[in-house]
Formats: structure tokens, sequence, C-alpha cells
């Protein structure tokens, strides 16, 4: 009789268990999660997670990235589309192992009904009669179907420059944000777009100690809302999450941010527009850690001769020092995702020869300290201080160029390959909720009867 009992008490345990499997969610230990694709991007530690919500799994990923630009420009379009078509640009892309594409627009790409030009019809047929707004679409889904993420990158509120705040006269804070809100229900329906940054480099018009005080430019730390960047990048990137709770909020530096803290370091006032992030240590965004990415840009000679370029100052050694100051330190030190979301140049195809020395002592260096998130600037070969991994044919590739960064993704590539298999999986995977919830469940019910029987009249 007794064994009997046990059998029944094993039996009713197995079926409860497995109740509790199907009705405990596999993330209810600690996150709930909103996601209209399946697919929902979070950071442990320094690290970007992707979640199939689906089957439960969970796959620590690497961006390996290029920026494809155009849909900032007047064209209203990715560029190279004169040249050739745009699906087998994306082919090229992945070819070559990147997994990732920012994608940066203006206001007016956004906007339905934006008109495109630049394009060659002959070799883009499919692409006649559609709108800016369509043919971002089209990219971000067929980048999808090749396993390609997205960042979405909002470079200019106007089409022609990079303006330094994130509104103008024309263009209040809030037309900003409700810009990104449309953005975001738009194209927050695909699982390969991962984010939104916020605003490409934030920066100053003026120089210190104006740039702080006279309202022109960005700060960070200030205590002004009008101009500290990390206070909007609260504001704007709390309003993304409410539409796109799935997503990242990608957060650029400045070129200054505060007296005290620019003046900390001996290269304090010569960082990079939105390559600033001295300030992050005190004052840190507002923003859920898990959805929260910081991006700097950094760049070299070819881009601008800064004074820690000159070998009196001791270039390329001291190159590490700054860029661990400037932004390295909130990896490294403090622990947030840090994903650099430019850097590049010519690498000496008509350029600066030192340029050469600087992208490779810096893959050196994000190889040793693990910066294996990055979007390189750029895949088009029309950017005019730094060309691009393609050529001026839009076709053939600068071999040595691409050589430096692939060591890189040679150097991070442990996990990336493993993204197809889960954001294919669409079917639940029982065994995953088992392995957490089903395990413990039963040693609990089986201790619980246990004990019962063990109290209980012979």
């Amino acid at each position: 009789m007794e064994g009997n009992t046990i059998l029944k008490i094993v039996l009713i345990c197995t079926i409860l268990a497995g109740l509790f499997g199907q009705v405990v969610p596999v993330y209810a230990e600690n996150t709930t999660y909103q996601t209209p694709t399946g697919i929902y991007y979070e950071v442990r530690g320094d690290t970007i997670y992707m979640i199939n919500v689906t089957s439960g799994e969970e796959t620590p990923i690497h961006l390996f990235g290029v920026n494809w630009f155009g849909f900032e420009t007047p064209n209203h379009v990715v560029h190279g589309l004169w040249k050739r078509n745009w699906e087998d640009m994306l082919l090229q892309i992945k070819s070559l192992g990147f997994n990732a594409i920012r994608l940066p627009f203006c206001t007016e790409s956004v906007k339905p009904g934006t008109q495109p030009i630049g394009i060659d019809y002959s070799k883009n047929p499919d692409l006649r009669g559609l709108d800016s707004l369509q043919i971002m679409e089209k990219i971000i889904k067929k980048a999808g179907d090749l396993g390609i993420f997205v960042l979405l990158d909002y470079h200019r509120i106007g089409c022609t420059h990079i303006e330094p705040l994130w509104y103008t006269e024309d263009f209040s804070e809030e037309d900003f944000i409700n810009t990104w809100i449309e953005v975001a229900k738009r194209f927050g329906k695909y699982w390969n777009v991962i984010g939104a940054d916020l605003k490409n480099e934030p920066h100053s018009v003026t120089s210190p100690p104006a740039a702080y005080t006279d309202g022109t430019g960005a700060t960070w730390g200030m205590g002004n809302p009008a101009t500290d960047w990390n206070l909007a990048a609260e504001r704007i990137g709390k309003a993304i999450l409410k539409v796109a709770p799935h997503w990242l909020i990608f957060v650029e530096g400045t070129q200054f941010t505060n007296p005290k803290t620019d003046s900390s370091y001996k290269w304090g006032y010569n960082a990079w527009w939105g390559g600033n992030l001295m300030a992050v240590k005190d004052y840190p965004v507002n923003l859920p850690r898990n959805k929260l990415v910081y991006s700097p840009h950094v760049y070299g000679p070819d881009v601008y001769n800064q004074p820690y370029f000159g070998p009196a100052k001791g270039f390329p050694d001291n190159l590490p020092d700054i860029w661990y100051h400037h932004f390295g330190y909130v990896k490294l030190e403090l622990g947030y995702s840090v994903v650099i979301g430019e850097f590049g140049g010519k690498y000496g195809h008509g350029g600066d020869p030192r340029d050469v020395i600087w992208q490779n002592k810096l893959v050196d260096w994000m190889i040793e300290n693990k910066f294996c998130d990055f979007f390189y600037w750029s895949w088009n070969p029309d950017s005019g201080d730094t060309g691009g991994i393609l050529q001026d044919d839009w076709t053939t590739i600068w071999e040595d160029k691409y050589n430096n960064l692939k060591r890189l993704m040679d150097s991070c590539s442990k996990s990336s390959s493993s993204t197809q298999s889960v954001i294919r999986s669409t079917t639940p995977t029982k065994s995953n909720t088992s392995k957490k919830i089903c395990g413990p469940a039963i040693l609990i019910i089986l201790a619980v009867f246990s004990l019962l029987l063990r109290r209980a009249p012979r």
C-alpha cells in the first residue's frame, strides 16, 4: 500500500510540474518580456542578449556592423543604388562576415511620401514607385531574412548637416520624440531592428568655457535640461521604450561635458563629436540598465589632426590611455555595454599615412579589451574624409582595410554564429521551461509529500 501511495505521489508531482511548466513563464523570475516580434533584446553586464520569447533561447550576440549611409542626405535613400542592386549590396555585406547595419536617417526620409533620388531603376526595378520609407522598410525586411541586425540612427534633423542639439528653432524636442515614436511603430515589428541610436554626435558650436553655458551646444552633467544630453537621452529613450520595449537604447557621448569632468584629464577637451563619455561615472543616463548601450564615436588623423597625434605626445602609444578615459572605462570599469558606433579612415588610400597606424592600434586595443561590438564608418566609398570598405566602383573592397576589421571579428566570433538558428526557432521548447521551473517544482512537492508521509499515522 505504501508503494502505491508513493507511486501516486510521483504521478501527481509529474502532472503538477507539467502544469507549472506551462503556466509559469520562463522569464517570470526577473523580467516581463513584451515584443511584437518574438525577439527581445537586453543587456546583461556588458553583453547584449537576443532572447527568443517563444522558444526561451537566450543568445549573447556581437554586432559586427557597417554604416550604410544615404537616408540622412537629400537623396533620401542609401547611396550606391545608382551603381548596384540593393539586394546584392546586402548579400556582399553578409558574405564578408558583417551581421549588422547602422542606418542613418533624417526627418524627411521617414515621412510618408518622400521621394528618393539617385536610384538606377534598371538595376533596382523593384524600387520603382516606392517612397523613401517604403525602401527603408524593404531593406530592413531583407536584412532580417539574411540574419542581419539593423540599428536605426537619427543622424540629422534636416538632411544637410549634423545639428549640435536634438532640437532646433523650428523643430522642438517634442517633434524629435514624435518622429522617433512613429519610426518605432513602423519598424518595431521587425525582429532584426535591435534599437534606436537616439541622436548622432551631440556636439558644441563654441569652445570652453562658453560651450558649457551659452546654450548653443550639448553638455553633460551641467544640470541644464535644454543642453544636457544625458537628461535628454533619458526623456527620449523612455518615450521610445513605451512603444518598443523590446529595443535597446543607444546613447552617444558629447564633445564637451562639464568643466569639472573635462578638466580632470589632460585630453578631456579633445574628444570627438559624440565621443566624450567621461561624465558617465558621475552622471549616468537614467534608463533601465538592461536597455542601455553607450555608443561613442572615435576617429583618427584622416578626420582631424588632434594634438595627441603628434610624435612629441607619444603617438601611437598614448592612444589606449586616451580611449580609456574618453569612453573605455564605461565598459572596463563601470561594466556597461559599449558599442563603438563609428570609427574609420582611408587607411593609407589617399589620406594621412598615420591613419593606418591609428586603425591598427585601435583594433589591437579593441581585441585586447574585448570591445567586440562596432559599426565601421563606412560601407560607402563616398565618405569624403574616411572613404569606405568599398572602393569607388562600389563593388571591390579595400582588402587591407577589411582584413584589419576581420581580425577583430575573428577574435570575437565565438557567440555570433548561432544567431541564425535562434531567430528561426518558432516552436515553443517545453524542455527549457521544465529545466527552469519543473525540476524545482518536483523537488519541492516531493519534499512536502515526504514530510507528510513521515508524519501520517500508520
